[in-house]
């Protein structure tokens, strides 16, 4: 997969962080700033994260199978080093000093053995207003990272979940779930645990509830909405308990694994299992997904499980 970030300082102070990995309500308005705020010192709500203009964003692969943080998080690092270091040229023409006297501590560059200092507001400013800067250094403090990433990275973790079933009804009630994920540097804790939170509830409804039905005569789609499509609601839940392990991984830069997927991945094979678990003593060794009540009931009794539930005529 391959990625760009484009960040770019204002003489105002704001940064501009130009990137193709479009957030699809994952939180990276947030934890991209955070990463921002973390190696350039601007603060959170001076950065503006820019993304699903195809006229400004020229490259970027979406955000899915859980390369969002761990791709962007890798060129938005090189683009900020990169602003660094040109900032560090900026200031040491300006004061006589070689670039590598020049140090950089959250937003501020300082000349070594000297009170001199600038912000990136004010090295952005330089380089927007001089006109004796060499050309390469004058315009915008801008840089890019644009990479192709061709080591995977692979998170893991534990759930276990405990369930309960009404036999004479077939109803599965969830009675704990409890979840262990690493994701290697974890940037946001809280955005990590709401994701492991909808994965864990996408999944239930995949291995509970829910199922595409079609009319076999027409092909139309019967499950059209949610008026007819079998969607989890908070009151199929109880409260999640959920940690986050953080091993480094030893194939990203930064240490950063995915994160996710961890809720949604292992919830399907656990919910199946807990159910023939909890239905062993009737001899039930499989049961399909979705575990329907009705199929559920079927199971207990020993009758023959349907992959269809509709009406007369329609399969």
């Amino acid at each position: 997969p391959r990625e760009r970030a484009e960040v770019t300082v204002h003489p105002d102070g704001c940064v501009d962080v130009v990137i193709g990995t479009v957030s699809n309500g994952q939180g990276h308005e947030t934890s991209f700033a955070q990463l921002v705020n973390e190696w350039l010192g601007v603060p959170i709500d001076k950065v503006r994260l820019i993304t699903g203009d195809t006229d400004i964003v020229p490259v970027g692969g979406g955000t899915h199978s859980g390369r969002g943080m761990r791709l962007a998080s890798i060129v938005i690092w090189h683009a900020s080093n990169k602003i660094i270091e040109r900032g560090k040229q900026v200031m040491a023409l300006l004061l006589q000093k070689n670039p590598s006297d020049i140090s950089f501590n959250r937003s501020l560059f300082v000349a070594a053995g000297s009170e001199h200092a600038m912000s990136l507001s004010e090295v952005a400013t330089a380089m927007s207003t001089r006109g004796d800067l060499p050309p390469d250094l004058r315009g915008s403090l801008v840089a890019e990272c644009d990479e192709t990433i061709n080591v995977a990275g692979f998170p893991y973790g534990c759930h276990v979940c405990e369930v309960e079933i009404d036999p004479e009804l077939g109803f599965v009630e969830i009675i704990r779930h409890t979840a262990v994920d690493d994701v290697g540097r974890a940037v946001n804790p809280l955005i990590i645990h709401g994701q492991t939170h909808g994965g864990i509830a996408q999944g239930v409804g995949q291995a509970l509830l829910e199922q595409c039905f079609y009319d076999s005569s027409t092909g139309q789609l019967i499950t059209g909405s949610f008026m007819d499509y079998a969607m989890p609601r908070a009151h199929n839940f109880p409260y999640f308990t959920t940690e986050i392990s953080e091993v480094p991984s030893t194939t990203h830069p930064l240490g950063m694994r995915p994160a996710g997927e961890g809720g949604t991945t292992p919830t399907l094979g656990l919910m199946i299992n807990a159910i023939v678990d909890a239905l062993s003593e009737f001899g039930v060794k499989h049961i399909e997904m979705p575990a329907t009540p009705e199929r559920i009931w079927r199971a207990i009794r020993g009758k023959p499980q349907r992959s269809r539930i509709l009406p007369d005529g329609i399969e």
